[in-house]
């Protein structure tokens, strides 16, 4: 073991004094799958005016006290309404139809409603200044969606600049693809934030089970990730230096969830070994600790780096899974 070098040791000499991608101003609609450069808030009250729930009409609820079917109270011209449909001043309340008679003279209310009945109130979705994402945050359609309808135009994004220059079209396509799912944009010309190359030679170097080929280095100030050949080797490379290097450059962190394991993980001292994990119900079922097969990657819902101080887990114990698809939510 002394001639390997162990994951967090290569994690911190190449990630020294790594400084986030530029921002970038963009229009939000164009930002899915980039990460935020700086936090995004509302910028009203959402909804600005108090909203209608339902059809039905506009009222005053206090001028209803007492209403019924044999004590109606007359309500003129009243404004339907319908979902959505702001309610007008001085009402703050819907009454549905079916609490509304008509009359030869108009009609009349026959039942009373409370204060913000069908209603929802200005504000109800989120207060003016309030967080809506904090820097960091990956924009997912979800995010897009809530920003549109807050009026949200404009943000400023990061997207690191990837090269991948791997041999192998296989490999090359899911490192791009793996890579565009974190925030990246693949280029072929220069700056470039991060390159991707195949791994040189085939002496272990790298105490990453089943990745002992793989390294992440400096190249000026671009960060340089060796892939190895095997797809094994790969997907560890891509998994345990690809995603904290994405992490570095975008300014994000992977997010996790920790479920409690369904059988016993062993592991080796002095190693860090990649674990798949598949859910099962509330658990995580592993595969083979630093190891990697086809079946259980296609299986395969996310992963975990067990540390080289580790000798494993017994079953049940909790364990902190990264989704595969989606490592930074």
């Amino acid at each position: 073991m002394d001639s390997l070098t162990a994951l967090d040791h290569c994690l911190q000499a190449a990630l020294r004094d790594i400084a986030p991608a530029p921002a970038e101003p963009v229009a939000l609609s164009d930002a899915l799958g980039a990460v935020l450069a700086e936090p995004l808030m509302f910028p009203c009250d959402m909804p600005p005016t108090a909203q209608a729930l339902r059809d039905g009409f506009a009222v005053a609820s206090l001028e209803l006290t007492g209403a019924s079917s044999g004590v109606p109270v007359a309500l003129g011209a009243p404004l339907h309404v319908l979902p959505a449909d702001p309610l007008p001043p001085g009402t703050d309340a819907v009454l549905p139809q079916d609490g509304v008679e008509i009359t030869a003279t108009g009609c009349d209310a026959i039942r009373s409603v409370g204060p913000g009945h069908g209603v929802r109130r200005a504000g109800h979705d989120g207060r003016a200044g309030t967080l809506m994402a904090p820097a960091g945050t990956f924009v997912s359609n979800r995010l897009g969606l809530v920003a549109a309808l807050a009026g949200l135009t404009q943000g400023r994004i990061r997207r690191p600049r990837v090269a991948v220059e791997l041999p192998d079209l296989v490999q090359a396509r899911f490192a791009c693809a793996f890579l565009t799912g974190l925030g990246a944009t693949i280029v072929t010309d220069a700056p470039r934030h991060l390159i991707l190359r195949a791994a040189v030679g085939s002496s272990p170097c790298l105490a990453l089970a089943p990745g002992e080929t793989a390294w992440l280095g400096r190249e000026g100030a671009a960060l340089v990730l060796s892939v190895p050949r095997r797809f094994d080797g790969m997907v560890a490379a891509c998994l345990a230096l690809g995603v904290p290097a994405m992490a570095a450059l975008t300014g994000s962190a992977p997010l996790s969830v920790e479920r409690p394991l369904t059988r016993k993980l062993a592991s080796a001292l002095g190693m860090a070994d990649l674990v798949l994990l598949t859910r099962q119900g509330a658990s995580w079922h592993p595969g083979p600790t630093g190891a990697v097969t086809l079946a259980g990657l296609a299986a395969a819902d996310a992963f975990a780096i067990l540390p080289p101080d580790s000798e494993g887990l017994p079953a049940g114990a909790p364990l902190a899974g990264i989704s595969l698809s989606s490592p930074f939510g």
